[in-house]
């Protein structure tokens, strides 16, 4: 009688070690929303009109990856900074998760005269904030210009442009 007892305390007392650091890691994995996926820029989240930029963040993990980023319709000269461009190229880079809904990222940019020289070059860098339904975005965003003759891994930029807040929305199946 007393041998059964002790098994059954013994298992609830196992039952409950085994689900304690289950359910710990559970509610706090630090996994958070994945990023992964096509996001469009809006106006807002609530109107959730197009801005007009475009990116796409994909990965082997949920911690870390590539961006690539499109912004077909935004003004090539940079407001007057790369006067003789006519055109930018997408932008590649990287993001990784710094939290569980939060990311930083960057990526670069090249913007281009009639003839495809390259007259400048945008560096890109800024955080990203998942809402709680994992389906829309905000977020910082300063660019930093170039000059061609400089290099955005190691020169100062000669001007820094500070976006205001900017807001994503997922693209999701209908």
């Amino acid at each position: 009688m007393i041998t059964r007892r002790y098994r059954s305390i013994f298992a609830c007392v196992l039952m409950l070690g085994l689900a304690i650091p289950g359910a710990a890691i559970a509610d706090n994995n630090g996994k958070g929303c994945s990023l992964l996926g096509s996001w469009f820029g809006v106006d807002t989240l609530e109107d959730k009109n197009l801005t007009g930029w475009m990116v796409t963040a994909t990965g082997k993990s949920e911690k870390r990856g590539t961006n690539y980023f499109e912004y077909p319709n935004f003004d090539p000269t940079f407001f007057g900074y790369f006067p003789t461009a006519v055109r930018l190229s997408n932008s590649v880079g990287t993001w990784q998760r710094t939290g569980g809904n939060t990311f930083e990222y960057s990526f670069i940019g090249l913007a281009l005269d009639a003839t495809n020289q390259l007259v400048g070059i945008l560096k890109t860098s800024g955080e990203i904030s998942l809402s709680d339904d994992c389906n829309s975005e905000t977020l910082t965003a300063t660019v930093y210009l170039y000059d061609p003759a400089q290099g955005p891994f190691t020169d100062e930029p000669f001007q820094v442009v500070p976006f205001p807040e900017l807001y994503g929305y997922r693209v999701q199946l209908d």
